[in-house]
């Protein structure tokens, strides 16, 4: 569907949805999309993180799933505020966004769902929303990836201009970023035989897949992508958050 400003609305396109349950000297979060599905627990203490245990339950690529022990041997022993400084490059994105979230909300007090919905591209153009537990809090309009608006803002530049945003707002604008630029991934359609090395020299180094030597080795996993928005089906649809990250707790 089109609005009457020219920008399509969802749906059809991406649906990313987000949950964070916290427990006691424990958080866990989880997360799904079109293209992937993680779920991880971090066990802190006094600031510091003390165990680490997740799951790539769905991914793109058949690396993924070892991006899961590399983050534990980086997160293990390292405080709570030093876990956004890690190297994206080095780590899996998805996992890595989770765990900076997961460490920014140790002290919350009840569960947290955060849903962005990115609508299909039409001539470059979308509507990206965030709503957190049920509540629209964020919406972009966006035209390539300049927001409509008096401040033509532009999402490559986010880090620079969320400096002016209260810290909540900060952090609705990084979530709904990463859905826009992820939801690209709905009109890619890659060949099913190939390596990630294959995507050329542009890709390699970007995340823990595309860096040698898993990259000349990583191959599309089968039945990778779902579509959640004409469907009926929801993200995250039957997880039972508390019952999930105690059952994590064992390989922590």
């Amino acid at each position: 569907m089109i609005e009457a400003t020219g920008f399509p609305t969802w749906p059809p396109g991406l649906w990313r949805r987000i949950i964070l349950q916290p427990g006691e000297r424990w958080i866990g979060v989880a997360l799904e999309d079109d293209m992937h599905c993680f779920v991880l627990r971090i066990g802190h203490e006094e600031g510091r993180i003390v165990s680490v245990a997740g799951k790539a339950l769905r991914h793109p690529w058949s690396a993924c799933p070892g991006a899961v022990d590399y983050l534990k041997a980086q997160l293990a022993g390292k405080r709570l505020e030093d876990v956004a400084g890690l190297e994206p490059r080095e780590n899996c994105t998805h996992l890595l966004d989770l765990a900076i979230l997961g460490a920014a909300h140790v002290t919350d007090e009840a569960p947290r769902r955060f849903d962005m919905k990115v609508a299909d591209r039409v001539e470059g153009r979308t509507t990206a929303i965030l709503y957190e537990d049920g509540i629209e809090r964020l919406r972009w309009q966006l035209d390539g990836l300049d927001v409509a608006g008096p401040q033509g803002r532009n999402l490559r530049a986010l880090s620079q201009w969320k400096r002016e945003l209260p810290p909540e707002e900060a952090e609705w604008a990084t979530l709904l970023r990463r859905a826009v630029f992820v939801s690209g991934g709905r009109q890619f359609n890659p060949p099913a035989a190939e390596r990630a090395a294959d995507q050329g020299p542009a890709r390699m180094g970007v995340c823990y897949n595309y860096q040698l030597p898993q990259a000349a080795r990583s191959t599309r996993t089968p039945d990778w992508r779902q579509d959640f928005s004409l469907t009926g089906r929801e993200p995250l649809q039957g997880l039972q958050p508390a019952e999930a990250f105690t059952a994590l707790k064992e390989q922590a």
